[in-house]
C-alpha cells in the first residue's frame, strides 16, 4: 500500500501481540481488516469521537489526504466545543444573557468558523511534524508520541488562558456566579476535548503510516480523561477566582479635608527630547519655573490606544481596570448587544469581523469608563470643576461647573446632543466655535497646500483653540478640580507632509499657547500636573510630566525621576482631600503630602446606564469624528 513507513520492531515481552499472521503475502485488504480488528479489541472503535477519527486509518488512501481529512475533523470538533465556551463567556461578560440571550447563537456562528480553521490548521502543523518524524526517525510506539504532541496542545491552550487570566478576569467582571460556574465547569471539558481529538487524529494518521495498530492502551480511559481534567482545572482556577473577587463596598459618603484646587494640563504629541530642547533653550519659562520650583518627571508610555492612556490619568486606574481598553466595541451581525468587553478576541473583531463587514464599530461612551475621574471625586460636594475635552467623557456627565465632551469643536458643529453639560452652556460654547472657526487659519509659513492647510486647522488647531478658550471661561467659575486635554499635536502628526523644520515650527506654537494659557491659569491653584507624552507619534515610549505643588518639590540632581502614570492622579486626589483609595497607588514621593482623612478599599464604580443614555445617531455621530480625527 502506497505511502507505508515500515519501522516496526517486535514488541518487547509482556506486551500485547498482534494476531499471527498467515504465510500468505498481505494484501491492503488483510492489512486493514488486521488493523480494524486489533483496534476493535481495544476498544477504540467503540466509542463515537474515536470512531469518528481512527475510521480514517482503515481507509486505502494516500497519507496526504488522510492528513487533510482529520485537519477538517479536528477543526470542527474544537471549532464547536471551543466556539460554544467562548460565545458564552462573551455573553456573560457584556451582559448578553440577560439582555438578549438568543446573541448566543449569532456569536456561536461568528466564533466558529475561526476557532475552527485555527485548529486545524494547527493541526495541519502538528500532522506534518509528525510525518516528518516518523519518515526520518522511526518509533515503536507511536501512541505515546502521539499523547505527548495532543498533551503540549493542551497545556499551550492553557498556557494561554492563565498568561491572560487577568485580562480576561476583568473582561468578566460582571458575570453572574452561575455563569462563572458553568465556565469553570466547561473550559476544563474543552481542554480535554481538544487534546483526545488531536491525540486519536495523530494517533489515526500513524496507523495509517505504519499499517500498525498499537500494542495496547497508553493509559486507561478514566485515568487518562480524570488527569486531564484535574489538570485543567486547576490551571483555569486563577481565573476564575479573580472573577471572583469581591469587588469592595464603595462608602455611600467617605470624610474629606478641606484641600486645594488642582489642575491637570495634558499635551499630545511632543517626544520628551523635544520638550526637554525646549526646556534647555528656556523656551518655554512657565514650564520651566513649575518644573525648578517642582519636580521634572518622567514615566513610560503604555503601549494602549490614547483613549486608554488619558483614562488611565483621569482615573489613577491603570488598563483595562477603568474600563477603556479601546476606542471602540463592537457588534457582531446579528447580535442586539454590543460587546464592550472582548478581552484578547478585541484584534478578532478589529482586523478579521469589521473588515470582512460582520461587525459595527460602536465608540467608546462614558458608561464603559467603570472608574470615577478624580473631577468627579471633586464634585461629589457640590464644589465645581471644568473637565474640557477629556477622553471617555462623551455623552457630557451633568456635574457642577463645566463638562466639554471629548471631541466637543466637531460634536457642536453637528449639534449632537451630549457635547456639553449642562446643556444651558451648549449655545454659549457653539458661538464661541462660531468665533474660533473665523478667527484660527494654519499659518502659511508652514508651508502646506490651500486643502491641506485647511484640514489641518480644522482638525487640529481650531479644536485646541476652542478647547483653551472654553477652559479660560470655565476658570472664571473658581473649580475645585480643572482638567483640559490638547491633542493637536498628535493629529497633526498623522500624515504630516510639510517636512521637520515645518513641524518644530509648529510644536512651538501649540506648546508655546498652551504654556501661556498655563501662566495665566495657574493662580489659586495648590497643585498642577503637566503631562506631555508622545501620543502615537512613538508608541511605548518615555513621557514627560511636571508636577508642582505650592509646598514645592524635591528636585533630582540626576534628571527626571521615574513614576508610574497612575501615582500622578493619585496626588492629585490627594491634594484635593479626598480619602487614599486602595486602588490607586501613593502619590509620587518627590513632593510632600498632607495625611489623606481616612482609607478606604474603593471609591465605588462611575458606570451607569444613566451616565450613558445617548441617541443612535449621537453615538454614530461621535464615531464619524473619531474616524475624521484619524483615531479609527
Amino acid at each position: 500500500m502506497g505511502g507505508r513507513f515500515h519501522s516496526r520492531e517486535p514488541p518487547p515481552t509482556g506486551e500485547a501481540k498482534l494476531p499471527a499472521v498467515s504465510n500468505e503475502p498481505s494484501t491492503p485488504s488483510s492489512d486493514l481488516e488486521r488493523v480494524r480488528g486489533e483496534l476493535r479489541r481495544l476498544g477504540y472503535l467503540s466509542h463515537g469521537l474515536e470512531r469518528f477519527l481512527l475510521q480514517d486509518a482503515l481507509r486505502p488512501q494516500r497519507p496526504l489526504r488522510t492528513l487533510l481529512q482529520l485537519a477538517l475533523k479536528v477543526g470542527l470538533a474544537n471549532g464547536i466545543f471551543g466556539a460554544l465556551v467562548v460565545a458564552f463567556a462573551l455573553a456573560a461578560a457584556n451582559g448578553n444573557l440577560s439582555l438578549s440571550p438568543f446573541d448566543l447563537l449569532p456569536l456561536f456562528l461568528h466564533l466558529f468558523p475561526a476557532i475552527a480553521v485555527a485548529a486545524a490548521l494547527a493541526f495541519l502543523l502538528l500532522g506534518g511534524a509528525m510525518v516528518l518524524v516518523l519518515r526520518w526517525a522511526p518509533i515503536r510506539r507511536v501512541e505515546t508520541l502521539t499523547f505527548a504532541a495532543a498533551a503540549a496542545a493542551g497545556a499551550a491552550a492553557l498556557v494561554g488562558l492563565v498568561w491572560r487570566a487577568r485580562e480576561i478576569a476583568l473582561a468578566a467582571g460582571d458575570a453572574g456566579a452561575w455563569q462563572l460556574a458553568v465556565l469553570a465547569i466547561a473550559t476544563p471539558l474543552a481542554i480535554y476535548g481538544l487534546v483526545k481529538t488531536v491525540h486519536h487524529g495523530l494517533l489515526s494518521l500513524a496507523i495509517r503510516l505504519t499499517d500498525e495498530a498499537p500494542p495496547g492502551r497508553l493509559f486507561s480511559r478514566r485515568w487518562l480523561g480524570a488527569a486531564i481534567l484535574a489538570g485543567a482545572s486547576l490551571l483555569t482556577l486563577p481565573a476564575v477566582l479573580a472573577v471572583r473577587q469581591q469587588e469592595p463596598r464603595a462608602p455611600g459618603a467617605f470624610p474629606s479635608a478641606p484641600g486645594e484646587r488642582v489642575l491637570l494640563l495634558g499635551i499630545d504629541g511632543v517626544l520628551p527630547e523635544e520638550l526637554d530642547y525646549l526646556l534647555a533653550r528656556g523656551e518655554l519659562p512657565t514650564f520651566s519655573r513649575l518644573a525648578t520650583e517642582g519636580a521634572l518627571l518622567r514615566y513610560v508610555r503604555p503601549d494602549v490606544p490614547p483613549a486608554a492612556f488619558w483614562t488611565t490619568i483621569a482615573t489613577g486606574r491603570p488598563t483595562p481596570e477603568h474600563g477603556v481598553a479601546a476606542i471602540d466595541g463592537f457588534l457582531p451581525l446579528g447580535v442586539r448587544t454590543p460587546l464592550s468587553r472582548s478581552g484578547p478576541l478585541r484584534s478578532f473583531w478589529n482586523d478579521i469581523e469589521r473588515p470582512l463587514g460582520l461587525a459595527e464599530h460602536r465608540p467608546v461612551l462614558a458608561n464603559r469608563r467603570s472608574a470615577f475621574a478624580f473631577w468627579e471625586l471633586a464634585a461629589r460636594g457640590g464644589a465645581p470643576i471644568a473637565a474640557i475635552n477629556l477622553w471617555s467623557t462623551f455623552p457630557a456627565r451633568s456635574l457642577p461647573g463645566l463638562t466639554l465632551a471629548h471631541g466637543g469643536y466637531q460634536l457642536l458643529g453637528d449639534g449632537t446632543k451630549g457635547a456639553v453639560a449642562p446643556e444651558a452652556d451648549a449655545a454659549e460654547l457653539a458661538t464661541l466655535r462660531g468665533q474660533v472657526r473665523n478667527e484660527v487659519t494654519t499659518p502659511r509659513e508652514l508651508g502646506l497646500s490651500p486643502r491641506d492647510a485647511e484640514m489641518l486647522a480644522d482638525r487640529a488647531l481650531r479644536p485646541d483653540e476652542l478647547y483653551r478658550r472654553a477652559f479660560e471661561r470655565a476658570l472664571a467659575r473658581t473649580p475645585r478640580a480643572a482638567a483640559l486635554y490638547l491633542p493637536a499635536l498628535d493629529l497633526a502628526a498623522d500624515g504630516w507632509k510639510a517636512g521637520d523644520v515645518a513641524f518644530a515650527d509648529l510644536l512651538r506654537s501649540e506648546i508655546g499657547k498652551a504654556e501661556a494659557l498655563l501662566e495665566r491659569a495657574a493662580s489659586g491653584f495648590g497643585t498642577i500636573v503637566v503631562v506631555v507624552d508622545p501620543g502615537r507619534r512613538r508608541v511605548g515610549a518615555e513621557g514627560r510630566a511636571i508636577l508642582w505643588r505650592v509646598g514645592g518639590c524635591r528636585r533630582s540632581p540626576t534628571g527626571p525621576e521615574r513614576v508610574a502614570p497612575e501615582s500622578l492622579t493619585a496626588g492629585l486626589v490627594r491634594a484635593l482631600g479626598l480619602p487614599q483609595s486602595a486602588e490607586l497607588p501613593l502619590p509620587p514621593t518627590t513632593c510632600s503630602w498632607p495625611a489623606p482623612p481616612s482609607r478606604i478599599a474603593t471609591f465605588g464604580t462611575s458606570s451607569s446606564p444613566s451616565l450613558g443614555d445617548v441617541s443612535a445617531p449621537a453615538e454614530g455621530e461621535y464615531l464619524e469624528n473619531l474616524r475624521s480625527l484619524g483615531y479609527l
